[in-house]
């Protein structure tokens, strides 16, 4: 049989060892759920990392494309302004030598009158008239070299439009530059068992161990009275 003492003190153990393991098994359940949080944690900040990484390097690219674009453009628009300009300038050398070619023919019909040896009336006609038709075709021909000059500024006023929008085309690609993803937010850590908890826990093994060493231990025997 037992001792009361031996069984108070395998009670306080009894309970010691059971608040400590729970205390461990509480501790390790904490570890471990903060350690798989924090793994995460940082896997999350990694594919955010990539993510942003990938994004720029997309971003640069179309930036690039941009650029190219738009020098392609300019240097587009150039050649059609040259070749405008070229062949206004075509019309103004034709019309010059049609201007002299035109100057030369009333000359020489001046001439031609002299040397018919007309006079009077009907000479002052013959150069009327040939005043007269060399001032239309001079009319014609600025009227001709009006209407060039005007059409070349609409078909430069049109490829300006046109190089404006397929700039403001290429650049609606650029417009936006992207911004990282939220960083996902730290993790909240499990707290793990209070020291002070096992504090309480060894304290009630210790009362219970000798709870059960008051209740087992023997009654103190009856002393008789001295007589009266």
């Amino acid at each position: 049989m037992c001792e009361p003492i031996s069984l108070g003190v395998a009670t306080a153990a009894s309970g010691a060892m059971s608040a400590i393991g729970s205390h461990q098994s509480a501790s390790a359940q904490a570890n471990a759920a903060n350690a798989a949080a924090t793994s995460n944690y940082k896997y999350k900040l990694k594919v955010r990392e990539r993510s942003w990484d990938r994004e720029r390097h997309r971003y640069g690219t179309q930036l690039q494309q941009y650029k190219n674009a738009v020098n392609e453009n300019s240097l587009a628009a150039q050649r059609a302004y040259a070749a405008a300009q070229t062949k206004l300038n075509d019309k103004f050398a034709d019309a010059a030598f049609r201007n002299q070619g035109m100057a030369v023919k009333m000359l020489e019909s001046s001439g031609q009158q002299a040397v018919s040896g007309r006079t009077g009336k009907s000479a002052q006609r013959l150069q009327r008239s040939s005043m007269a038709a060399f001032g239309r075709n001079q009319a014609t021909l600025t009227e001709s070299l009006l209407s060039a000059t005007i059409g070349t500024n609409e078909a430069n006023n049109s490829l300006r439009r046109e190089l404006i929008s397929s700039n403001n085309k290429a650049y609606s690609n650029v417009a936006i530059a992207p911004q990282p993803d939220v960083a996902p937010a730290p993790p909240t850590m499990t707290p793990g068992p209070s020291g002070l908890a096992l504090a309480g826990g060894l304290i009630a093994a210790g009362t219970s161990g000798f709870t059960t060493y008051e209740n087992l231990k023997a009654p103190p025997a009856d002393v008789p009275l001295p007589p009266a």
